[in-house]
């Protein structure tokens, strides 16, 4: 996906969010904001850090550009038959709250 004129591969920052000793499962997508630009969107299902102590992490491992602007926490994500994230049954995150 193409954000703010950079072009980002979403996987590249599930697998930084994976490597993470506090995350169980995470998901990254593109949402639209209420400007209608391009943002990401980071889906987390933390085993015990809190958001910000992962967002400070991220920011360590990655250029602030690929660090996702919105961020939801779930109990587990939605997984589909073969066991793999189900993205298009993930929740819209609150855009008002980014």
């Amino acid at each position: 996906v193409k954000v703010r004129g950079y072009r980002i591969e979403l996987s590249e920052i599930e697998v930084r969010l994976a490597q993470l000793a506090d995350v169980h499962d995470a998901a990254v997508t593109a949402v639209e904001d209420k400007a209608g630009n391009t943002a990401l969107c980071a889906y987390v299902a933390p085993q015990q850090a809190d958001i910000e102590a992962l967002k400070a992490a991220l920011k360590d491992m990655l250029p602030d550009y690929m660090v996702p602007a919105f961020w939801v926490e779930m109990d587990e994500l939605p997984v589909t038959a073969n066991g793999k994230i189900d993205k298009k049954a993930l929740p819209a995150p609150d855009i008002e709250a980014g």
